[in-house]
Parts: structure tokens; C-alpha cells; sequence
């Protein structure tokens, strides 16, 4: 294989806990080191994020430390771009690690021809009793529904994975990143590659280690944005809109709509919060059983989160933005590839 200059873009804001263990998994990538750097993209951090990654860069001159003064994870993305030498750009999170075959990985099926862009699973590890918790979550469909950049297990094409690769003048094509689509800017460009006949290859082997958010607000605030970003893109996209996308929020209005009619009858109530709740019991368990019977002291709540949350800042997002066109052949052909990974343009 060969191996063309690649630059890592690492996007960062107040990571002082994560960052130094991120940097150390990335410069030992097994990628030729002559051929590797890695530009971290501070968006005005005020704790010591910068002063980290500055010791860091005065040991490895391969690690550079670039000012984002737009602070949002679109803008410094496209920043790197911009200042980025390689021919190949790799994105990375600053909240995670990755283990040493990452980039030669990703590399490879881009240098094969395999795919326009190359990511791998979101695979979440917790650092505190809930954030183990929110980990288990959001490896089951009940967390995740059926989204294959958290469930998959093998190689695939799919509608967007986690993080990405791609070669730059791929990025330079589409544009860059949209920062008005953030925190979705990830699926957003995928939306736009996918547009233009351009295929997206999920491979679960590429190596990594996501922190998930460690407090019921975090997870509220995180969820809540999620939900308001995904009515925008589809705004934008329609035709790459999936039914995970609609179950929660359509599951989340009935349950309301049981609530305003109780005046009149508490049998749709009854029917559609009994219900919920049995799922979301059920589901704990199930999850619990299988990872560490501690989690289900904290699932219900971390299930009841995400769909509260999502759910309700999509109904609030169609309704701000004034809805969105649904197209039933743009959603027979999204939903096709991500349940089977085909793709019928």
C-alpha cells in the first residue's frame, strides 16, 4: 500500500481531561511518521487544552496547535482543511482514543478505491458508573435504534459514520463542513457526498474509544441539540431521511397527546405510557443482563433521555423550521441502505 501524507484534524474546546490521551493514541499510529501530521483546532479554550497540546507540539513536531476562533467544531474543521498538507484528511474527536491500525487503516480503502469517505463505529466507553451506563445504551437498538455506525458487524457501505476520511480534495469539492448544520455537520456532509453518487464505507474493525456524556444534563443537552440539528439537514436533505429518525418523536407525540385527552378518557394514556414504560423496563433488564447488572440502576433514566429529548426537539424543530418534504422514495432508499448497506441511486 501506498502511503500518501495524511493530516489528522483534531477539533477541540475545553478537553484538558481527554485531550493528552487522544494525542498519545494518534502519534502512535502505525503510519509512517514522516508522512503523518496531526493539526488540533482549539476553538478558544479557557482551561488548559492549548497549553497541553503547545507541550505536546514542542515533543513532536508532527502535532500543531491551530486557532479556531469560530469555536464550533464545523469551523475549525474547515480550517484544517485549509491548513491541512496532506492529500488525505482523517478526522478525530478529541473525547476519544484510537488504536494504531486507524489511520493506515482508513487509508488503505481510500488508496483501494473502496469508498469516497471511511469511518468506523461509535463505540462508547464510560468512564463514570452512568457514562458505563450510557455506553450500554447506546450499543442496543433501544438506545440507538438501527443505526449501523453504533450496530453494525461487518463491512458495509452505509449513510454516515463515525467521524471520517476522505482525501481533501473531496472535502475542498463538497465545500467543506456547513457550520450552520452543527452538531450534525458530520451526517450533513455525508448528505451532500451521498448526492453526488458518492459512496461511505463503515468499517467496525477500525480501532476506537468514545466517552460518552458523564450527567443526566449533558446527555439532555446533547440529545436535545441532535434532534434540533436533524430537522435542519432534513430541511436541507429529505431524501435522507431514515424511519429511526421519525419512531422516537412520533412515540414521544402520542404519549403527550395521551396525556391532553385525559380529561376525556385515560384508556390512550394508559395504552401508551403502560407501554413505554414496559419497554423501558424490559429494555434495562435485557441490557443490564448483558453488560453489568449495576446499569440498571441508571437505564431507564438514560433511555427516557434520549428519547424525551431527541423527541422533543424534533417535534419543536419541525415546527420552528415549518416542517420538512417527506418523500417516501428518498426514505425507501436511505432505510434500504442502512438496513442492508445498498444503495439504489
Amino acid at each position: 500500500m501506498s502511503h500518501p501524507f495524511t493530516s489528522i484534524l483534531v477539533p477541540m474546546r475545553n478537553e484538558e481531561e481527554f485531550i493528552e490521551s487522544c494525542l498519545a493514541s494518534l502519534r502512535a499510529q502505525d503510519y509512517p511518521a514522516e508522512q503523518l501530521e496531526i493539526l488540533v483546532l482549539d476553538g478558544e479554550s479557557d482551561d488548559r487544552s492549548a497549553e497541553i497540546v503547545r507541550a505536546i507540539g514542542a515533543a513532536d513536531p508532527r502535532v500543531h496547535l491551530v486557532p479556531n476562533p469560530g469555536r464550533v467544531q464545523a469551523a475549525g474543521l474547515n480550517i484544517g482543511i485549509q491548513e491541512a498538507h496532506g492529500e488525505i484528511i482523517v478526522r478525530a474527536d478529541a473525547h476519544a482514543i484510537y488504536g494504531p491500525t486507524y489511520v493506515s487503516t482508513c487509508v488503505g480503502h481510500l488508496v483501494a478505491g473502496h469508498a469516497d469517505n471511511v469511518g468506523g463505529l461509535q463505540r462508547a466507553v464510560g468512564t463514570t458508573p452512568f457514562g458505563e451506563a450510557v455506553a450500554a445504551a447506546l450499543q442496543t437498538p433501544l438506545g440507538a435504534g438501527n443505526a449501523p455506525y453504533r450496530l453494525a458487524k461487518e463491512v458495509r457501505y452505509a449513510d454516515t459514520v463515525w467521524l471520517g476520511a476522505w482525501y481533501r480534495r473531496t472535502l475542498l469539492d463538497l465545500g467543506g463542513f456547513d457550520p450552520a448544520m452543527v452538531p450534525n455537520e458530520d451526517y450533513e456532509m455525508n448528505c451532500r457526498l451521498r448526492e453526488r453518487g458518492g459512496r461511505i464505507l463503515l468499517d467496525p474493525s477500525l480501532p476506537t474509544t468514545y466517552y460518552p456524556r458523564t450527567s443526566p444534563a449533558r446527555l439532555w443537552k446533547q440529545y436535545f441539540r441532535y434532534g434540533l440539528a436533524k430537522v435542519r439537514c432534513l430541511k436541507a436533505h429529505p431524501d435522507t431521511l431514515v424511519l429511526r429518525q421519525l419512531l422516537v418523536p412520533v412515540a414521544i407525540l402520542a404519549l403527550l397527546l395521551s396525556l391532553a385527552i385525559l380529561p376525556l378518557t385515560i384508556i390512550p394514556a394508559a395504552v401508551c405510557w403502560g407501554g413505554y414504560l414496559l419497554a423501558l423496563l424490559l429494555g434495562s433488564i435485557l441490557t443490564a443482563v448483558h453488560t453489568r447488572p449495576r446499569n440498571l440502576l441508571y437505564l431507564p433514566a438514560i433511555y427516557a433521555i434520549i428519547h424525551f429529548a431527541w423527541g422533543l426537539s424534533f417535534l419543536w424543530g419541525t415546527l420552528s423550521y415549518r416542517g420538512f418534504p417527506l418523500r417516501l422514495g428518498g426514505l425507501l432508499r436511505s432505510e434500504r441502505l442502512v438496513r442492508e448497506g445498498k444503495d439504489d441511486k
